[in-house]
């Protein structure tokens, strides 16, 4: 296994962690802002892994639904402020 291996599944990982504490704690906004800062960072990491090592930029598709979901989340938080 090399490194974007290694860094791919440990960012995947937390996306899930803190996807699912996001959704276990829908009412703070406090932790809502901080899943929108650790999905960014961790989407702007597999993004960055995928243009570098595969030909193939469909894989980007990926990232890409991911970053919808922070969008999603941004209006919820702004509508819950």
């Amino acid at each position: 296994m090399n490194i974007a291996y290694i860094v791919s599944i440990i960012s995947v990982l937390l996306l899930l962690v803190f996807a699912v504490l996001s959704f276990t704690n829908a009412n703070s906004p406090r932790f809502q802002l901080l899943y929108i800062v650790v999905a960014t960072f961790n989407i702007g990491i597999l993004v960055s892994i995928i243009i570098v090592n595969y030909a193939s930029q469909s894989a980007l598709v990926w990232p890409a639904l991911l970053f919808i979901h922070v969008i999603i989340k941004v209006r919820e938080l702004y509508r819950m402020l």
